[in-house]
């Protein structure tokens, strides 16, 4: 990893010589067997460069970044391993290259360490973002990404296959390890290119530098393999060296992944990132209508000849695909209904409950009395309301510090709750003044004894207590409250630890 300005430099270089060696090599400005020697010769400097730069910056970096650069340093290694074995055929042995051959072993192994980094890549998010609640990943998250790049790559595969690479193949007429080569390469390249355009959908991905040069290089290796492809299919003589250009260039891009810095967290406007979640969304489904619309077609003209088995196969790995990945989004929508219900709730229970006792706060206290007192107006259902103060608490957060006070206040809140029935309504009010409001009850004064006598010696509380038992066409929720409070303050006034019953 390298500075922006030196980064720019390095890249301007390095993409300047590997085009210069493809362009040398492809318009006879050097010819002969010197420009298949620097045709191969670039491909395994490339390579090898590649290889270096991600095991050498690996060294520095950690976590995803060290384990994304190592994955693509031992893939490079082993597709480099396939150059040299290529050069050796050609530039020592002077001969064809066979297909298969070692050397197709070797370019095929990057394909697992490629896919690898790019989990990894897509695995290092940035947290925090506005959908964090969508963003909460799971196993089956991974799943869906497996599930759209093969819907993707089966689906673009029977559609190359139908049009033009099967024929190819079939006048080729090639072995069985031959068959496997030349398909190998096109299937494993668009199943990459796939999921490097499934994260580059992501903005929550922190190494999008790295991804997108990483994306830019498998894009060069994919086009020189599908030449590559193509060539063995019609069984040609020899790759012409502009077909090979993308092994030079690709390389080179997977090596610049490796020293690009990393970039600043950024977020972008909401209307694009919305605009790249629906491309997410419609992405496995968009080569899947088209591949469609292309046996429709066929059917329509009248070109019903058989199914080969690369068809059946591709298409029935295809509709499995499909079924499998709507079975898991419909088990993670189910998840994500019962994630936002769980979210609504507690967002309630924090907006009505202090968090410190966990009894209800003012404003579900005071929404509360209003319902008691819209029922006493109604049905004359009587209830009393209890305003309950603690003594000289400051003294006991300035003696015994604040976390003693807390569990003070917890003990209170929970000897509270013990006093009365479960349909009734324990608050703190703020501080440490709490209320308590019983419905259906004649006598509250009885249950304000109970409190007092559950606090005990240890801790001393004033009472004051309203009875709502007559109409009272003027009494409201904070008129209740005034009055409660009121009798509070007698009830201190006449020493403290006892209650005071307002008139």
């Amino acid at each position: 990893m390298i500075g922006t300005r030196r980064f720019a430099t390095t890249a301007a270089v390095v993409l300047v010589i590997a085009t210069a060696a493809s362009v040398a090599a492809s318009f006879d400005i050097v010819k002969g067997e010197a420009a298949v020697v620097l045709d191969d010769l670039a491909q395994l400097a490339t390579g090898l460069f590649a290889t270096g730069c991600c095991l050498w910056t690996a060294r520095r970096a950690t976590g995803p970044d060290r384990r994304w650069r190592l994955a693509m340093g031992v893939g490079m290694a082993g597709w480099s391993t396939g150059q040299v074995l290529w050069t050796w055929y050609q530039l020592v042995e002077r001969r064809a290259v066979p297909s298969p051959s070692l050397a197709d072993a070797g370019y095929l192994s990057i394909v697992p360490f490629a896919f690898i980094a790019l989990l990894v890549i897509g695995n290092f998010r940035r947290s925090g973002s506005p959908d964090a609640l969508l963003d909460r990943r799971s196993h089956s998250a991974r799943l869906v990404l497996l599930l759209d790049g093969l819907i993707v790559t089966g689906s673009l595969f029977v559609l190359t296959w139908t049009t033009s690479l099967g024929g190819l193949v079939s006048v080729g007429n090639p072995s069985t390890a031959a068959f496997l080569v030349a398909i190998a390469y096109p299937v494993t390249d668009l199943a990459l290119l796939v999921i490097v355009v499934v994260l580059s959908a992501d903005r929550t991905v922190v190494l999008r530098n790295q991804l997108r040069l990483l994306g830019l290089g498998l894009v060069g290796l994919a086009l020189s393999d599908l030449a590559f492809a193509y060539l063995v299919s019609i069984q040609a003589p020899e790759v012409p060296p502009l077909a090979n250009a993308g092994f030079v260039v690709g390389p080179a891009l997977i090596a610049l992944a490796a020293l690009a810095p990393v970039a600043s967290p950024a977020s972008g406007p909401g209307r694009h990132r919305r605009r790249w979640q629906w491309a997410y969304l419609l992405m496995p489904y968009v080569p899947l209508l088209v591949s469609s619309v292309l046996v429709l077609r066929r059917t329509l003209i009248g070109d019903l000849r058989p199914l080969d088995g690369v068809e059946i196969a591709s298409g029935f790995t295809v509709f499995v695909a499909v079924i499998l990945r709507q079975l898991v989004t419909l088990v993670d929508n189910t998840k994500l209904v019962l994630l936002l219900r769980e979210s609504e709730y507690s967002l309630n229970h924090q907006a009505h409950h202090d968090p410190l006792t966990g009894l209800a706060n003012r404003a579900l206290f005071e929404s509360r009395l209003d319902e008691a007192l819209a029922d006493h107006h109604r049905d004359g259902t009587p209830f009393g309301l209890l305003f309950v103060d603690l003594d000289d608490f400051k003294a006991v957060n300035d003696v015994s510090g604040h976390a003693h006070g807390d569990a003070v206040l917890e003990t209170v809140a929970q000897r509270l709750r013990q006093c009365v029935r479960d349909t009734d309504v324990v608050a703190r009010l703020g501080g440490d003044e709490f209320g308590v409001l019983v419905e259906g009850v004649a006598e509250p004064e009885q249950v304000a004894s109970r409190v007092l006598d559950a606090l005990g010696e240890e801790i001393s509380a004033s009472v004051g207590v309203v009875i709502c038992t007559g109409q009272d066409p003027e009494a409201t929720a904070a008129s209740l409250l005034s009055r409660a409070d009121n009798a509070m303050y007698e009830a201190k006034r006449g020493g403290g630890r006892g209650l005071v019953v307002h008139s």
